[in-house]
């Protein structure tokens, strides 16, 4: 918890004049656990908007983001923020935050820790506050297939029925959209080799996405299938076009689906009710971090405090700068080299087309030229024709010959 700043929001005033006390406070820093026991960063990424919506409205804040089993997270590479473990000791956060909040936690209540549920909030009501986080300059930065934008999402499960691989190869024929596949390696390739049956392919979007990215996908994507309720919710939230499956699902239920989400509308923006519940929250964390202004802080003082603290910001913020950097490079060579490789394939496939027809037209060429020869030579060799004389000297020649030998032949019989 090195990388967590001492607090200064509560503090003794040692030494105020008597009768005077404190009644505010200068930073509320204010810490927030994300949830990390799920298949898709959903809950996280409800965390980090509702921990933007704090921050807005208990401004100013110092946000820490935090998690309770780091080398379990599968999103802890996550560089748009900088993310701190839980330690083992929950006590020790309340040395250095003023407030804790999150939908897990230590089962033990603190004086420090406040949980959505106490005014009202549930997980689903903090994914409704992601239109406000997910912004459209956001997602456009951080989606890592832009070319894959408007493509037909599918959360692949090994349990993912021939049915599903048939419409949704239909669907992105009939619309002529790409497909995309979210889920581990495995269940993509189970997934892929069910749709190559009907000739289509689909684009692994990658398996390391950190969660903005993943929210981006979502939110560009034409329509979502899957079987997981939490990403179907989301997508409900972002753009209403999710499609809710089974393995036990049939085509027409398929094919309905995915019909009619095309021309769904996302769920209703968070109304009142949401509002009074934010609202009602973040005057719970005010309260919490008021009744604890008395609490006892480090020995440095507050512009010490602040040039730390401040320092500590910027390197942060310049490390995590250099990754996203990093991972933005990264993103758009992968996208340019898909893009190189699927006009290969199309420059490919024009190729073997027109191979295909010059090989027909060969073909009928030699199979014409074929018959030219059969009925040229049908037309030199006719019938044989008889000469229009006879050699009468060579026959009466030929005749006398044979007399000849005839005659030689009686006189030896008759021995003259």
């Amino acid at each position: 918890m090195g990388s967590i700043k001492s607090p200064t929001t509560a503090r003794s005033n040692t030494n105020a004049p008597a009768g005077s006390s404190s009644h505010g406070r200068d930073v509320l820093h204010l810490g927030v656990i994300l949830p990390t026991k799920e298949r898709h960063p959903v809950g996280w990424l409800a965390a980090r908007a509702l921990a933007a919506e704090l921050a807005w409205r208990n401004a100013p804040t110092d946000l820490h983001l935090l998690v309770e089993e780091r080398e379990d997270t599968p999103w802890a590479s996550d560089t748009s923020a900088i993310i701190n473990q839980v330690p083992e000791n929950f006590e020790e956060l309340g040395n250095e935050l003023d407030v804790v909040v999150g939908f897990v936690g230590s089962a033990e209540p603190h004086d420090f820790y406040v949980n959505p549920s106490s005014a009202g909030m549930t997980m689903d009501d903090a994914v409704a506050l992601l239109p406000r986080y997910l912004t459209p300059s956001r997602v456009q930065e951080t989606h890592p297939a832009p070319s894959l934008a408007e493509s037909i999402l599918v959360d692949a499960a090994t349990d993912s029925s021939m049915v599903i691989a048939a419409e949704v190869a239909r669907h992105a024929q009939s619309r002529a959209l790409p497909i995309s596949l979210l889920g581990s390696s495995n269940e993509q390739a189970h997934f892929a080799t069910q749709l190559a049956r009907y000739e289509r392919n689909a684009t692994d979007i990658g398996t390391d996405l950190d969660p903005e990215q993943f929210g981006a996908v979502v939110q560009r994507s034409a329509v979502v299938l899957t079987s997981d309720p939490a990403l179907h919710h989301l997508a409900r939230v972002l753009h209403g076009r999710s499609v809710l499956l089974d393995a036990n699902v049939d085509d027409q239920y398929v094919q309905r689906e995915l019909w009619r989400a095309g021309s769904a509308l996302p769920d209703e923006h968070p109304g009142l009710s949401i509002e009074e519940k934010i609202a009602r929250l973040a005057e719970v964390v005010e309260q919490t971090a008021l009744l604890r202004l008395g609490r006892p802080i480090s020995n440095r003082s507050v512009e010490q405090e602040i040039e730390r603290n401040q320092q500590l910001i910027t390197l942060q913020q310049q490390q995590a700068g250099h990754w996203i950097r990093q991972r933005h490079r990264s993103q758009r060579n992968i996208d340019q080299l898909r893009q190189q490789i699927k006009q290969l394939e199309e420059e490919r496939d024009t190729a073997l087309a027109d191979a295909t027809t010059s090989r027909t037209e060969l073909q009928r060429q030699h199979h014409q030229l074929n018959e030219l020869e059969m009925g040229m030579a049908q037309q030199d060799q006719g019938p044989a024709r008889l000469q229009r004389s006879v050699d009468w000297p060579s026959v009466m020649a030929q005749i006398e010959r044979d007399l000849l030998a005839v005659l030689r032949w009686l006189r030896r019989q008759f021995g003259h």
